[in-house]
């Protein structure tokens, strides 16, 4: 996976395979922008490159490996479908978050991602970081009755989880990954990306989100065999 990432960086400029990237991560300059327009620079902070999974068998075969569609089948009840990846090579300095504030499963809780470590992962490389438990906190709703994230109501949000952490007795514990190493979660958990310490460490990884192929559109959905399924969909829309 890792020889892939190096592959597509050098061939992005004649062939992006239609690929987006998030560029310069936490910085004025972030933006996303068409793989083929990333500067060589962007590759030495914090990115993320979107969906690697529509255009690679290798890549689909690591986010759809057997032993983890079981897994994640006997977690959602049914059989999982990938959507989205992400692929990393620095740790994303995100704030912690739910992943249904972007991507709320049309049955709740029927939604796991995974997150794969591609190398040792070093603490100050901005390792994944998660509050165990969390995700048996109430949903918080914002005012139009969804999960989707409200950018002014965040604030409040914002006293609400810090409340229920407290009450909970809930603290950030940060996952030590080893290459090889698979942390799966639930839509409901929070987390996010600690702070990089040593910009020229990185955190090699691929997170990738599932939800349940009964609940997708007839015909969207791509079956590799073996109870392993993907959702064949557009890129994201570059902003440039």
């Amino acid at each position: 996976m890792n020889a892939l990432v190096d592959e597509l960086w050098a061939t992005r400029k004649s062939d992006d395979r239609d690929l987006i990237i998030d560029v310069f991560i936490g910085t004025p300059n972030e933006r996303r922008i068409r793989f083929r327009n990333a500067p060589d620079e962007a590759r030495f902070a914090p990115y993320k490159l979107d969906d690697v999974y529509l255009v690679s068998d290798l890549a689909r075969a690591m986010v759809l490996d057997k032993k983890l569609v079981r897994v994640l089948d006997r977690l959602l009840v049914g059989s999982p479908v990938a959507f989205n990846s992400l692929t990393f090579e620095r740790g994303s300095q995100q704030d912690f978050h739910f992943d249904t504030f972007y991507m709320p499963p049309s049955v709740p809780n029927k939604m796991c991602a995974s997150w794969i470590a591609l190398e040792d992962i070093d603490e100050s490389a901005g390792p994944l970081v998660f509050y165990p438990g969390s995700h048996k906190i109430p949903p918080y709703y914002f005012s139009d009755g969804r999960l989707n994230v409200t950018l002014e109501e965040l604030g409040s949000f914002r006293e609400y989880i810090g409340r229920e952490l407290e009450n909970r007795g809930l603290r950030p514990v940060t996952f030590p990954a080893r290459a090889g190493d698979v942390f799966i979660w639930h839509a409901q958990l929070f987390h996010g990306g600690a702070p990089i310490v040593d910009m020229t460490r990185t955190r090699r990884s691929i997170v990738t989100h599932y939800f349940r192929v009964r609940e997708m559109a007839p015909g969207a959905v791509v079956d590799i065999g073996d109870g392993r399924f993907y959702l064949q969909r557009p890129h994201q829309q570059a902003f440039e």
